[in-house]
Protein backbone atom coordinates (compact mmCIF):
# COMPACT_ATOMS: atom_id res chain seq x y z
CA UNK A 1 0.00 0.00 0.00
CA UNK A 2 2.79 2.71 0.69
CA UNK A 3 4.49 1.78 -2.10
CA UNK A 4 1.15 1.98 -4.26
CA UNK A 5 0.97 5.53 -2.50
CA UNK A 6 4.55 6.29 -3.40
CA UNK A 7 4.14 5.60 -6.92
CA UNK A 8 0.62 8.05 -7.29
CA UNK A 9 2.96 10.75 -5.98
CA UNK A 10 5.64 10.50 -7.93
CA UNK A 11 3.66 10.18 -10.99
CA UNK A 12 1.28 13.34 -10.04
CA UNK A 13 4.77 14.96 -9.18
CA UNK A 14 6.22 13.97 -12.95
CA UNK A 15 2.95 14.95 -14.37
CA UNK A 16 2.87 18.32 -12.37
CA UNK A 17 6.68 19.27 -13.34
CA UNK A 18 6.09 17.77 -17.14
CA UNK A 19 3.22 20.47 -17.47
CA UNK A 20 5.07 23.49 -16.31
CA UNK A 21 8.04 22.62 -18.70
CA UNK A 22 5.09 22.62 -21.44
CA UNK A 23 3.54 25.78 -20.44
CA UNK A 24 6.73 27.62 -19.79
CA UNK A 25 8.28 26.79 -23.13
CA UNK A 26 4.82 27.55 -25.04
CA UNK A 27 5.22 31.11 -23.08
CA UNK A 28 8.62 31.63 -24.41
CA UNK A 29 7.51 30.33 -28.10
CA UNK A 30 4.84 33.09 -27.67
CA UNK A 31 6.98 36.02 -25.90
CA UNK A 32 9.33 35.38 -28.58
CA UNK A 33 6.84 35.96 -31.67
CA UNK A 34 5.10 38.68 -29.79
CA UNK A 35 8.79 40.92 -29.28
CA UNK A 36 9.73 40.38 -32.89
CA UNK A 37 6.37 41.17 -34.14
CA UNK A 38 6.66 44.20 -31.93
CA UNK A 39 9.55 45.06 -33.13
CA UNK A 40 8.04 45.01 -36.97
CA UNK A 41 6.32 47.54 -35.96
CA UNK A 42 7.77 49.40 -33.64
CA UNK A 43 8.18 53.20 -34.88
CA UNK A 44 12.21 54.32 -35.19
CA UNK A 45 11.79 57.60 -36.14
CA UNK A 46 11.04 59.55 -32.96
CA UNK A 47 14.08 60.59 -30.67
CA UNK A 48 12.25 60.04 -27.59
CA UNK A 49 12.76 56.39 -28.24
CA UNK A 50 16.28 56.86 -28.22
CA UNK A 51 17.26 59.58 -25.83
CA UNK A 52 20.72 59.63 -24.52
CA UNK A 53 19.18 60.01 -21.05
CA UNK A 54 19.42 56.26 -19.50
CA UNK A 55 15.97 56.30 -16.97
CA UNK A 56 14.16 57.22 -20.26
CA UNK A 57 16.34 54.22 -22.15
CA UNK A 58 15.11 51.82 -18.98
CA UNK A 59 11.86 52.98 -18.62
CA UNK A 60 11.43 52.38 -22.31
CA UNK A 61 12.83 48.76 -22.07
CA UNK A 62 10.34 47.85 -18.94
CA UNK A 63 7.31 48.89 -20.54
CA UNK A 64 8.04 47.20 -23.95
CA UNK A 65 9.00 44.02 -21.79
CA UNK A 66 5.54 44.20 -20.09
CA UNK A 67 4.04 45.33 -23.65
CA UNK A 68 5.63 41.97 -25.02
CA UNK A 69 4.37 40.09 -22.19
CA UNK A 70 0.17 41.19 -22.16
CA UNK A 71 0.63 40.34 -26.31
CA UNK A 72 1.90 37.16 -25.41
CA UNK A 73 -1.02 36.99 -23.26
CA UNK A 74 -3.79 37.79 -25.76
CA UNK A 75 -1.82 35.74 -28.76
CA UNK A 76 -1.91 32.73 -26.23
CA UNK A 77 -5.77 33.38 -25.42
CA UNK A 78 -6.66 33.35 -28.78
CA UNK A 79 -5.10 30.03 -29.86
CA UNK A 80 -6.29 28.53 -26.61
CA UNK A 81 -9.81 27.52 -28.19
CA UNK A 82 -8.43 25.89 -31.26
CA UNK A 83 -5.71 24.09 -29.42
CA UNK A 84 -8.25 23.11 -26.68
CA UNK A 85 -10.65 21.43 -29.94
CA UNK A 86 -7.04 19.97 -31.84
CA UNK A 87 -5.85 18.33 -28.52
CA UNK A 88 -9.40 16.76 -27.78
CA UNK A 89 -9.89 15.50 -31.64
CA UNK A 90 -6.10 14.29 -31.44
CA UNK A 91 -7.25 12.26 -28.15
CA UNK A 92 -10.05 11.04 -29.39
CA UNK A 93 -8.66 9.90 -32.77
CA UNK A 94 -5.50 8.01 -30.78
CA UNK A 95 -6.99 7.54 -27.17
CA UNK A 96 -3.97 4.61 -26.85
CA UNK A 97 -1.31 6.19 -28.12
CA UNK A 98 2.19 6.65 -25.82
CA UNK A 99 3.10 9.98 -27.49
CA UNK A 100 -0.04 12.11 -27.22
CA UNK A 101 -1.17 10.68 -23.52
CA UNK A 102 0.55 14.35 -22.30
CA UNK A 103 -2.41 15.72 -23.73
CA UNK A 104 -4.59 15.47 -21.09
CA UNK A 105 -7.45 17.39 -19.50
CA UNK A 106 -4.94 18.00 -16.81
CA UNK A 107 -3.02 20.12 -19.43
CA UNK A 108 -5.94 22.18 -21.00
CA UNK A 109 -7.48 23.12 -17.91
CA UNK A 110 -4.35 24.43 -16.33
CA UNK A 111 -3.63 26.13 -20.14
CA UNK A 112 -6.73 27.74 -19.19
CA UNK A 113 -6.08 28.71 -15.80
CA UNK A 114 -3.03 29.84 -16.71
CA UNK A 115 -4.18 32.23 -19.44
CA UNK A 116 -6.99 33.80 -17.05
CA UNK A 117 -4.77 34.64 -14.44
CA UNK A 118 -2.43 36.31 -16.78
CA UNK A 119 -4.89 37.99 -18.66
CA UNK A 120 -6.17 39.44 -15.90
CA UNK A 121 -3.03 40.53 -14.79
CA UNK A 122 -2.02 41.95 -17.91
CA UNK A 123 -5.46 44.23 -18.38
CA UNK A 124 -5.06 45.46 -14.75
CA UNK A 125 -1.40 45.51 -13.70
CA UNK A 126 1.14 45.44 -16.83
CA UNK A 127 -0.72 47.12 -19.13
CA UNK A 128 -2.05 50.33 -16.83
CA UNK A 129 1.35 49.97 -15.30
CA UNK A 130 3.15 50.13 -18.65
CA UNK A 131 1.63 53.41 -19.89
CA UNK A 132 1.53 55.60 -16.35
CA UNK A 133 5.16 54.67 -16.25
CA UNK A 134 6.03 55.74 -19.66
CA UNK A 135 4.32 59.12 -18.80
CA UNK A 136 5.50 59.61 -15.72
CA UNK A 137 8.07 62.94 -14.76
CA UNK A 138 9.00 61.37 -10.42
CA UNK A 139 7.55 63.32 -7.66
CA UNK A 140 9.05 66.81 -6.60
CA UNK A 141 12.18 66.04 -4.93
CA UNK A 142 12.27 62.32 -6.13
CA UNK A 143 13.32 62.61 -9.68
CA UNK A 144 14.58 59.48 -11.47
CA UNK A 145 13.53 55.80 -12.03
CA UNK A 146 12.63 55.75 -8.21
CA UNK A 147 10.59 58.57 -7.94
CA UNK A 148 8.61 57.41 -11.11
CA UNK A 149 8.35 54.09 -9.93
CA UNK A 150 6.83 54.88 -6.67
CA UNK A 151 4.78 57.89 -9.13
CA UNK A 152 3.28 55.32 -11.07
CA UNK A 153 2.66 52.94 -8.41
CA UNK A 154 0.32 55.43 -6.37
CA UNK A 155 -1.35 56.63 -9.90
CA UNK A 156 -2.05 52.98 -10.33
CA UNK A 157 -3.55 52.49 -6.82
CA UNK A 158 -5.73 55.32 -7.39
CA UNK A 159 -6.90 54.11 -10.61
CA UNK A 160 -7.55 50.77 -9.41
CA UNK A 161 -9.49 52.14 -6.53
CA UNK A 162 -11.62 54.09 -8.91
CA UNK A 163 -12.24 51.19 -11.51
CA UNK A 164 -13.31 48.69 -8.53
CA UNK A 165 -15.72 51.18 -6.87
CA UNK A 166 -17.44 51.96 -9.97
CA UNK A 167 -17.61 48.23 -11.29
CA UNK A 168 -19.32 47.90 -7.20
CA UNK A 169 -21.98 50.49 -8.10
CA UNK A 170 -22.78 49.62 -12.03
CA UNK A 171 -22.76 45.78 -10.11
CA UNK A 172 -24.82 46.58 -7.60
CA UNK A 173 -27.25 49.05 -9.70
CA UNK A 174 -27.92 46.10 -11.83
CA UNK A 175 -28.74 43.52 -9.46
CA UNK A 176 -30.71 46.09 -7.87
CA UNK A 177 -30.15 44.67 -3.88
CA UNK A 178 -27.76 46.84 -1.31
CA UNK A 179 -24.48 45.39 -0.89
CA UNK A 180 -22.78 45.30 1.93
CA UNK A 181 -19.59 45.74 3.09
CA UNK A 182 -18.08 42.05 2.74
CA UNK A 183 -19.27 42.36 -0.80
CA UNK A 184 -17.35 45.09 -1.68
CA UNK A 185 -14.40 43.69 -0.04
CA UNK A 186 -14.88 40.29 -2.03
CA UNK A 187 -13.16 41.16 -5.41
CA UNK A 188 -14.09 38.05 -6.62
CA UNK A 189 -17.12 38.54 -6.89
CA UNK A 190 -17.11 41.17 -9.67
CA UNK A 191 -14.17 41.06 -10.82
CA UNK A 192 -14.96 38.71 -13.83
CA UNK A 193 -17.62 41.67 -14.70
CA UNK A 194 -15.59 44.27 -14.33
CA UNK A 195 -12.87 42.58 -16.80
CA UNK A 196 -16.04 42.19 -19.30
CA UNK A 197 -16.80 46.37 -18.59
CA UNK A 198 -12.70 46.92 -19.94
CA UNK A 199 -12.76 44.98 -22.47
CA UNK A 200 -16.64 45.99 -24.03
CA UNK A 201 -14.64 49.46 -24.20
CA UNK A 202 -11.69 48.22 -25.20
CA UNK A 203 -13.65 46.91 -28.28
CA UNK A 204 -15.77 50.43 -28.88
CA UNK A 205 -12.24 52.45 -28.89
CA UNK A 206 -10.56 50.16 -31.23
CA UNK A 207 -14.03 50.63 -33.56
CA UNK A 208 -13.85 53.99 -33.02
CA UNK A 209 -10.27 54.22 -34.17
CA UNK A 210 -11.26 52.10 -37.18
CA UNK A 211 -13.90 53.91 -38.05
CA UNK A 212 -12.22 57.26 -37.47
CA UNK A 213 -8.86 55.58 -39.75
CA UNK A 214 -11.52 54.62 -42.48
CA UNK A 215 -12.96 58.64 -42.68
CA UNK A 216 -9.55 59.42 -42.94
CA UNK A 217 -8.58 57.35 -45.70
CA UNK A 218 -11.72 57.85 -47.61
CA UNK A 219 -11.20 62.09 -47.64
CA UNK A 220 -7.65 61.21 -48.81
CA UNK A 221 -9.01 58.84 -51.72
CA UNK A 222 -11.61 61.72 -52.51
CA UNK A 223 -8.90 64.25 -52.80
Amino acid sequence: MDDEEADLREQIFHNNVREQIIFLLLFILLYLFSFMLIEKFRRRDSEDYFTADEDEVKVYRISLWLCTFALAVSLGSALLLPVSIVSNEVLILYPNSYYVKWLNSSLIQGLWNHVFLFSNLSLFVFLPFAYLFSESTGFPGCRGLKGRVYETFIVLALLGVAMLGLAYVISAWLEGDRSSLDALLNLWTYLPFLYSCVSFVGVLMLLGEYCKDNESYSGIAVR
